[in-house]
């Protein structure tokens, strides 16, 4: 059965809206896999703030068109899969790769999309291993924190010392009176 044009327009404002809160896309060829695995992989990322969506190719080239975003044609040929990851990056890469370990040919990553610029396969597996943004945020801290923590390492020292630099200035002076 053929998709009417008002489909379409919905299906495409749809793609619109999730590419503008996307901060990352994957894609990925399913052929072969069921809808059950098909579900079980969409369970498996909401967790990682991220959702998979079987898209029609043609629509979601003119949504990438119009956000004006580059594509890969390669990247986007046969039945496809694009997974939208909106928060966690590492822990929905890493959830990706994992499901597609696990089905081997069934489940093949194509490649991806990374602030509007096309990556390859590679590419969005080295994004698994980027620390979580909870970690990277503690090591802004640490690293705002370090030199405070310094400075008031060396004032405590002064103050530490000064004890020490009047005993011995007193036992200078009782030496010089006697």
């Amino acid at each position: 059965m053929a998709i009417t044009r008002e489909q379409k327009s919905s299906i495409l404002e749809g793609y619109e809206a999730k590419l503008s809160k996307a901060q990352l896309l994957v894609w990925a060829n399913y052929k072969g896999l069921t809808v059950a695995q098909i579900q079980d992989l969409r369970k498996r990322l909401r967790p990682s703030g991220a959702e998979a969506l079987v898209v029609k190719n043609s629509l979601m080239r003119k949504a990438l068109e119009e956000a004006q975003m580059e594509y890969s044609h390669t990247m986007m040929s046969g039945a496809s899969v694009v997974t939208f990851i909106y928060d966690d990056i590492p822990m929905a890469i890493k959830t990706l790769t994992d499901f597609a370990r696990e089905r081997d040919a069934a489940f093949v990553l194509q490649g991806g999309l990374l602030s509007g610029q096309v990556i390859t396969v590679d590419q969005v597996r080295d994004l698994a291993y980027l620390p979580s943004r909870e970690v990277l945020l503690a090591r802004v801290v640490g690293g705002i924190q370090a030199p405070i923590s310094g400075f008031v390492s060396v004032l405590a020292g002064v103050l530490r010392g000064l004890p020490n630099v009047l005993t011995a200035r007193g036992k200078q002076l009782e030496s010089a009176a006697s």
